[in-house]
């Protein structure tokens, strides 16, 4: 992990390089005086001699956030220069290893002091290689209710060779498929037809997809996009769709078996990468819904190479675009508004009906000393640039004054009534414990007949500074991405979910096992604690 973190410091100073060539000789050195103060040499010796497996994975970890991290860079920086030209601090606030790692850190000392060790440190567990070149297809095949003649009978078909075999390398690429649905009696009542891409991160597309029923005209479908995996000793193909891609999974079908409910007769379902004689790659699917099988078949032929960019490639542009904008107007780490500047967070929460749901709404206005209010807060007063603000977005910026015993903002145009109430800051610094969640649901239709969705997200704070998180998102304001990350992994296995945390004025810092640094901004509702706002939500004490 330590090396991981180590890489990060590699795209700041190439971040540096970029923005302030004319300081080379200063930032190479600045650089390299804070690689061997850090003990990243002797990091990397040490892993090329017990596990060279591992360094390209955890150089690809850096290469990956790349975007990202110059993002926050670039939003964090008033002056490049000036930073690059000290870049030991720079590296101190994005790549700290010892407050990133502690325990790992004060582990490895001896080893990053260049002295032998003889009990090595831990290791990131190598995830296990894909094995397996495949093995027969039609004689190690279970095709019920098909039989192993018909099945060759539709390879032969579409062009397919025999013998053929199942598995092995299946590299990106674009294939043209045909599936055709049967009842009963294996008349077709309905073919498809649609071209299937296979992207080489991970991503899949489904275009130009069309199904032509028994009865009636033939009729489009839309683009499906989602992710796929591959087993290559078994040439099993998974999808998993995108949240608007429901049909995804339905083309192709997931491995498994189905049971009848009228005899007991297993049904084998499941779309694999099989190669025939030529070494021709063809996909296989099959999927039976009863011991009377209504069935469905599926052959896909090679199309070429994969048209597009993948969803997957698509999804990062987005969330690197999303961190620009979102970065806009920050400022680097605590460069932002000091607290002599600040008059206050004015809160307000309220509650509306939509239908059969009560949906809540939260506001936060920033108040200046100065009399100047802001209305955008979407981080910690500490991290916001006001002078690039000022100028980049003015109509978030407007005017306050007290009037009695209430407080009045102007916005562009007359005086009217701020709602709501002052936020309680943290202490310097102040200890939680105890939960803290958020919960919310919508239904969609009636009560009786609907969709509900729900959300719910609990931090776990505990006062020696540690906290985890259970639920669905996290907080907003993370400095890699800048957006809300959704994600249901458990905590022991997600070094996301779990790692330190720092509640100082109105700034929320979590450092996460996975080297992530959020700062958001935080603040308790009232003296009595018992809501604590996070982001851009609040969470009730349990």
């Amino acid at each position: 992990m330590l090396y991981g973190a180590a890489q990060v410091g590699g795209t700041i100073r190439d971040w540096c390089l970029s923005r302030a060539p004319g300081d080379r000789a200063v930032i190479e050195q600045g650089f390299a005086a804070w690689q061997v103060a850090s003990g990243v040499p002797q990091l990397e010796a040490y892993l090329k001699a017990a596990a060279p497996e591992v360094l390209p994975r955890l150089r690809d970890l850096a290469v990956e956030r790349r975007a990202q991290t110059e993002a926050a860079l670039d939003a964090g920086s008033a002056s490049p220069r000036d930073d690059c030209r000290a870049i030991r601090a720079q590296l101190g606030t994005y790549a700290n290893l010892a407050q990133l790692y502690p325990a790992e850190y004060a582990r490895t000392a001896a080893l990053r002091q260049g002295t032998p060790v003889t009990t090595a440190p831990a290791q990131p567990a190598a995830s296990p290689a894909q094995a397996g070149d495949g093995g027969p297809f039609i004689t190690a095949t279970n095709f019920s209710p098909f039989n192993r003649a018909f099945v060759l009978k539709v390879l032969g078909a579409a062009g397919g060779q025999a013998p053929f075999t199942a598995g092995g390398p299946l590299g990106p690429g674009a294939f043209r498929c045909v599936r055709e649905d049967t009842d009963e009696d294996s008349v077709t009542v309905a073919a498809y037809r649609y071209t299937l891409n296979l992207y080489g991160d991970g991503g899949v597309r489904v275009v130009q997809a069309s199904v032509r029923p028994r009865s009636g005209a033939a009729y489009d479908l839309k683009a499906q996009t989602g992710t796929y995996t591959y087993e290559r000793a078994s040439g099993t193909l998974k999808v998993k769709g995108d949240r608007d891609s429901d049909l995804l999974d339905d083309l192709i079908v997931q491995s498994g078996s189905y049971d009848s409910l009228i005899q007991k007769v297993t049904l084998f379902n499941f779309f694999r990468a099989i190669k025939d004689r030529s070494g021709r790659t063809l996909l296989y699917g099959q999927q039976a819904y009863g011991a009377q099988a209504d069935t469905t078949q599926t052959v896909c032929t090679p199309a070429g190479a994969p048209v597009g960019v993948s969803p997957v490639e698509q999804e990062r542009r987005a969330q690197a675009e999303e961190a620009r904008v979102f970065n806009l107007y920050r400022a680097a780490p605590g460069q932002g508004l000091k607290a002599a500047q600040i008059e206050g967070i004015m809160h307000h929460f309220s509650t509306r009906s939509d239908g059969i749901n009560v949906l809540a709404e939260e506001s936060v206005v920033l108040l200046l000393k100065d009399g100047r209010a802001y209305f955008n807060l979407r981080w910690t007063p500490s991290d916001l640039n006001v002078a690039a603000s000022v100028k980049g977005e003015p109509g978030m910026w407007g005017q306050w004054r007290r009037r009695g015993a209430a407080l009045e903002v102007k916005r562009g145009g007359s005086w009217a009534a701020l709602p709501g109430s002052l936020a309680v800051p943290g202490a310097s610094p102040e200890r939680l414990s105890g939960d803290f969640e958020f919960f919310s649901a919508y239904t969609s239709g009636t009560l009786m007949s609907g969709a509900t969705a729900t959300t719910r997200v609990t931090y776990s704070f505990r006062p020696d500074g540690t906290y985890t998180l259970r639920g669905g998102s996290a907080v907003y304001g993370n400095l890699n991405t800048g957006a809300t990350q959704t994600t249901g992994a458990a905590v022991a296995s997600d070094p996301t979910r779990s790692g330190t945390y720092r509640f100082d004025g109105y700034t929320l810092e979590l450092r996460d096992r996975a080297w992530t640094v959020t700062r958001t901004v935080a603040f308790f509702w009232d003296r009595s604690k018992t809501h604590l706002y996070l982001g851009d939500r609040s969470y009730t004490r349990q």
